[in-house]
């Protein structure tokens, strides 16, 4: 492949992803702050850089997933200082529709196209390459980037303009953390009652309740195929998702009585010392009374 790729973020979501590329014939530059990931990213053939700028220097096409807002904008600063006219950034992290927009406007600055490429399918998505990626920007950057997302994703979305793929992303976390809550909260019931989880899922199984969070992400907790992980910084990762969706409802002027509840909630559950927690055990700190009644 004579176009050189780069990636900048090779945690959960990243790392599979990245290796698609390569797998796929791509040359890759990868940049990750934490070294063993960084090794890891070289494993499957992946080339390593010292920074994103280092990236920036070598990849016509840079793809960035990210843990925060600060980190993405400094990381497309670091990029813009060295990519050459011509080139594009599609960011795969989740972010606020309105910093999106105001990173396309800086990136354009520089004849250098943006996307926003928000991703749904968790970790499992990623490693199968069978992810949904919603994406916003300019048709013919979406065009020149779409082979490359089909190697990382199965559903490919392109929604309008810079922006769209966030709200859309946005939308989709509200869904997310309402059956999640749901779900965490009919665990912690039929646990004070008795029932454990895994034989409660499974009556839910046969109900109208079950969906694809359920499939995905909440039975293989409680059969024992997926560990939790209490060092992933779960719910902290989820309440930024979350606030984001609050933040974008408030521009809107919508309403959102359950969603502002459950942001206020895992807000909470952050300040209290818990952002670390598995999201899937978010039963247990109903069970410990963290939340005020």
């Amino acid at each position: 492949m004579d176009t050189a790729l780069g990636f900048v973020g090779l945690g959960t979501m990243g790392l599979p992803m990245s290796g698609h590329l390569a797998r796929a014939g791509y040359r890759v530059l990868g940049y990750d702050p934490v070294a063993s990931t960084l090794g890891a990213a070289v494993a499957q053939g992946l080339t390593a850089c010292a920074d994103a700028a280092a990236v920036g220097g070598e990849a016509q096409i840079v793809f960035t997933c990210l843990p925060s807002q600060k980190v993405v904008r400094a990381t497309v600063e670091a990029l813009l200082g060295t990519m050459q006219p011509g080139g594009a950034i599609v960011d795969c992290s989740t972010i606020s529709p309105q910093l999106a927009g105001e990173l396309a406007q800086i990136t354009a600055a520089r004849d250098i196209g943006f996307l926003d490429a928000p991703l749904s399918g968790a970790g499992s998505g990623a490693q199968a390459a069978t992810l949904s990626i919603m994406v916003g920007g300019e048709a013919a950057v979406f065009e020149r980037v779409r082979p490359m997302l089909a190697l990382m994703g199965r559903n490919i979305f392109h929604l309008g303009p810079v922006g769209s793929g966030q709200t859309a992303k946005l939308c989709q976390n509200l869904i997310l953390v309402s059956t999640l809550s749901g779900v965490m909260e009919s665990v912690a019931l039929g646990r004070a009652v008795g029932i454990e989880p895994q034989r409660l899922l499974e009556v839910m199984d046969t109900c109208l309740a079950p969906t694809r969070v359920m499939d995905v992400l909440v039975k293989p907790k409680f059969d024992g195929r997926v560990p939790f992980d209490h060092s992933t910084d779960g719910l902290t990762m989820i309440c930024k998702d979350i606030t984001l969706v609050r933040e974008l409802a408030e521009r809107a002027g919508v309403t959102l009585p359950v969603g502002s509840l459950i942001q206020s909630l895992y807000a909470q559950a952050v300040a209290k010392g818990h952002g670390n927690q598995d999201l899937l055990a978010w039963y247990e700190l109903i069970e410990q009374g963290v939340f005020d009644r």
